[in-house]
């Protein structure tokens, strides 16, 4: 049988979604991630507070959506490749950075840093298309295993991002 442990991921929503919202792991509103599913030492309160200080200060990202591709192994996963620029890799290693402090063990390690490749899934109600820009200006903490469900996800704390690029 599966085991299931406390989880979480850091997104970029590009859908208006409240804090506290619930949905299903096969039906993610539109986003893009910025620091991918990961298990922490820290509890939600200071992961959320930690975050909180290092966007207070940060400047927000833009990203030029290219091309489609299809990620996964058999090639099923179809998505929007973003430019991978300056002002976004930094927030991409910035957060990754301030997780680890808190003990953040990555479930796939190969795609954080240098193997961060910046990206939004084309969803069955909503995509992103080559030419629209896109600006990160707030990061959203999603609880992977909400009351101990593995097939649910939960936008726990949305926080803003200060600094306009």
């Amino acid at each position: 049988m599966q085991q299931f442990t406390q989880k979480y991921t850091i997104v970029q929503l590009f859908e208006d979604i409240p804090e506290g919202a619930e949905f299903s792991s096969s039906s993610w509103p539109l986003h893009s991630t910025i620091a991918d599913t990961f298990a922490i030492d820290w509890g939600v309160q200071t992961m959320v507070k930690e975050l909180t200080s290092l966007l207070a200060s940060h400047a927000q990202a833009t990203a030029t959506v290219l091309d489609d591709t299809f990620f996964s192994p058999d090639k099923q996963v179809q998505v929007a490749l973003l430019e991978m620029n300056e002002g976004l890799v930094k927030l991409h290693y910035d957060v990754v950075s301030l997780l680890e402090k808190g003990g953040a063990k990555f479930n796939d390690p190969l795609f954080t840093r240098e193997g961060f490749l910046a990206h939004s899934t084309v969803q069955k109600h909503a995509r992103l298309n080559k030419g629209d820009i896109v600006r990160f200006n707030s990061l959203s903490i999603v609880d992977m295993f909400p009351n101990n469900d593995p097939y649910r996800r939960k936008i726990l704390k949305t926080i803003n991002i200060s600094r306009k690029h």
